[in-house]
């Protein structure tokens, strides 16, 4: 048996803010997520892939508002979701909001993508109707928002990782491991790591061409 129907509610964190329940629930929304990957060596032809971390995710989406038979001015209602991309002076920043719809948090699964937490990145009003006075009294919003994350739950998502990663560097002429070390590190006088990831008891021997295992250092 279908239960009550839930509509779209966003609320924010801002001081004294009342939840905005939409007028209509959108027909469709979409949601993206995914990883950030880095070229390590760009001086060669296939460049080894470096896992930067997860990227937050976006929940895309169009609202619908008519206020026709109502006879009032559409904006009465669209400029609640306008104001979500102003600036709280009490944050000095626009609020994060909670879009909830559907089940509530409790009973959500963990993969759910209702109750999703994020700010207004994008807006985009499109009015299509209007009273004879050029009234606007329907209106359509697209609304995009990205996911906002604690500290704590970003480490989570993405741990820590060493401030130079691991990485490999192809020799090029007239490289030397203290210059190597200068270039990807920015510490000339740590070359000797890299001559002992690879074994190479002549830093002054390196041949173009030869490829080295760079090790991760923290900053």
């Amino acid at each position: 048996m279908a239960g009550p129907l839930r509509k779209l509610q966003i609320s924010t964190d801002a001081e004294g803010s009342t939840p905005i329940t939409v007028l209509f629930n959108p027909s469709e929304y979409s949601v993206e997520d995914a990883n950030k990957w880095e070229d390590q060596d760009r001086n060669t032809q296939r460049p080894e892939l470096q896992y930067t971390g997860g990227d937050r995710k976006k929940l895309t989406m169009e609202l619908f508002f008519d206020s026709y038979e109502a006879g009032e001015d559409v904006r009465v209602h669209t400029r609640k979701i306008a104001s979500l991309l102003e600036v709280d002076s009490n944050l000095n920043r626009p609020p994060v909001c909670t879009i909830e719809w559907g089940e509530t948090s409790s009973q959500a699964p963990n993969d759910a993508d209702f109750p999703f937490v994020g700010v207004l990145e994008s807006l985009k009003q499109q009015f299509v109707l209007f009273k004879s006075d050029g009234t606007p009294v329907r209106a359509k919003l697209s609304v995009s928002f990205k996911q906002f994350r604690l500290p704590e739950d970003e480490l989570k998502r993405n741990p820590r990782r060493s401030s130079f990663p691991a990485k490999t560097y192809t020799v090029v002429r007239g490289d030397t491991l203290s210059g190597i070390a200068a270039r990807l590190w920015k510490r000339p006088e740590q070359w000797r790591r890299i001559a002992d990831r690879n074994q190479i008891a002549n830093p002054r021997r390196l041949t173009p061409g030869q490829v080295l295992t760079v090790p991760a250092i923290e900053d």
